[in-house]
């Protein structure tokens, strides 16, 4: 059972369903939030528990009902009048951007949608979901590989993030695909880029200067998030705003501490796993963070990604009176670090990519999608990395982030999301050759073209708009910042 194809359906079911019972009020699907996601009505009217009830029961009785769910090819043309009948602009705009003359939809009933991902027409395979209300909206949540429901554990700390990307939305005026290429398309798209960084340095000077409050007991930074959520950039620039307060700082990476790859054990695939603490040489990193802290000079270290190996980088860094140690890499959170260092030296932040846009009210851009083309444009350009491996290595990132990062999120001391509203149509010129490189006959095709499909909604616009010290010159290149 392809268990993503069996949630993308039920999704689409669900969009249904609430049209049917609450039409002309529209549903939003969100973001990821713990095993399923957060969905609300688009203008935020609050939701009981009595219409969230009515929506769980409508889904179950259509599973158990004899009408199919069916996948066909209609013209572009075809599609283009019923879209404007409806009068869902959101999706004319994806098909002002189609370069092909058919297109995949997937139908219910009278329902039918645009299919932009892998569906599922077995109904026996879609009784794995349940409604649970949350905040002024609810979650619809997945079961797990083993068929179970696991007890609910509530985020706060990250769902605030989540609430804070909705007002930034607001205050950037784009929602959807549709308002960002009507910025690119009137020549607005600057301003706002203008805005989206100017949120984000607001957002950092505001965690730096909480952060000296607590100086000197606290002196270490310890900064986590996923795979290719900006954590170096991000240190650089909070570094930046520790200086406007009179603090200076010295940065460590924790990829530096890599243990040599010939020093590192393939697993049964006969890959090597950097996304698990065993990676690092934590016994050689928490000296090295506790010889700081009492005053040692510490040859620094620099792990070179092309031959694989860890050694001194020949410069020397000692504590001064007025400096902060900014420690970042994925396992910043993980207790098997910070127990050793110890909590009362450490502030700890996580920080992640959170998307901040969907393609239109009930397609939403998947967090990972967006990290994963960072992660494709940087290994390419920085690491020697082809687009297949990027890809072939994902499932064991994935994997890593989910044992190693996200059960320690809630930890975190301060939270920071590094998505830019602007970034994917950016990303796209690079990643977009990136994938028409893989052959038809590879493993990861279908997964390529579905990439393809995204980034082709975009326009594209004058990347030399982009600010030198963005978070997405980490992954682009043209950094003010030296890495």
């Amino acid at each position: 059972m392809n268990s993503k194809a069996a949630q993308n359906t039920v999704l689409f079911l669900l969009s249904k369903a609430f049209y049917e019972l609450f039409h002309p009020h529209q549903i939003v699907i969100e973001h990821s939030f713990g095993d399923g996601f957060f969905c609300h009505e688009a203008n935020w009217e609050k939701m009981s528990g009595k219409n969230i009830k009515e929506l769980e029961v409508q889904l179950i009785n259509w599973i158990k009902n004899t009408t199919p769910i069916e996948f066909e090819s209609r013209s572009k043309h075809r599609v283009q009048k019923d879209l404007e009948k409806m009068n869902s602009q959101s999706k004319l705009e994806l098909l002002r951007q189609w370069d092909k003359d058919t297109i995949s939809i997937i139908q219910f009933g009278s329902h039918w949608d645009i299919q932009l991902d892998v569906m599922e027409t077995d109904k026996s395979l879609l009784n794995i979901f349940k409604l649970k209300k949350y905040n002024d909206g609810f979650i619809i949540r997945f079961q797990n590989e083993g068929g179970i429901f696991p007890p609910f554990t509530d985020q706060p700390r990250l769902f605030s993030i989540f609430e804070e990307h909705e007002k930034w939305g607001s205050i950037l005026g784009v929602s959807t695909i549709r308002e960002l290429n009507e910025l690119i398309r009137t020549g607005k798209i600057r301003e706002m880029i203008w805005v989206a960084e100017g949120l984000q340095e607001k957002k950092i000077s505001y965690i730096a200067d909480k952060m000296v409050e607590d100086f000197p007991e606290k002196r270490i930074i310890s900064i986590s998030g996923p795979s290719s959520s900006g954590k170096t950039t991000f240190a650089k620039r909070l570094g930046i705003q520790l200086r406007v307060n009179g603090f200076n700082t010295i940065q460590i990476s924790m990829d530096d501490y890599f243990l040599d790859r010939n020093d590192l054990k393939p697993n049964e695939d006969g890959q090597i796993d950097y996304e698990t603490i065993a990676a690092i040489n934590t016994d050689l990193l928490c000296k090295h963070l506790k010889q700081l802290l009492n005053g040692y000079p510490v040859r620094m270290r620099k792990f070179d990604f092309v031959s694989g190996t860890s050694k001194e980088a020949g410069k020397t860094i000692q504590l001064g009176k007025w400096d902060f140690i900014l420690l970042e890499g994925i396992h910043g959170l993980n207790p098997n670090l910070t127990k050793t260092v110890g909590k009362k030296h450490l502030h700890r932040v996580y920080i992640s990519a959170i998307t901040q846009m969907n393609i239109d009210a009930n397609h939403r851009i998947s967090t990972s999608d967006n990290r994963l083309l960072r992660r494709m444009v940087r290994d390419h350009k920085f690491r020697g990395y082809s687009s297949l491996e990027t890809l072939d290595r994902w499932p064991m990132v994935r994997k890593g982030e989910d044992e190693n990062i996200f059960p320690f999120q809630e930890e975190a001391d301060f939270m920071f999301n590094s998505s830019l509203v602007y970034e994917l149509p950016v990303l796209a010129k690079y990643a977009l050759p990136l994938l028409r490189e893989i052959d038809s006959r590879s493993e990861f095709a279908s997964e390529a073209e579905r990439l393809m499909t995204l980034l082709s909604f975009f326009e594209v616009f004058d990347e030399s708009w982009v600010p030198g010290i963005s978070i997405l010159r980490e992954f682009i290149g043209d950094s003010d910042f030296d890495y």
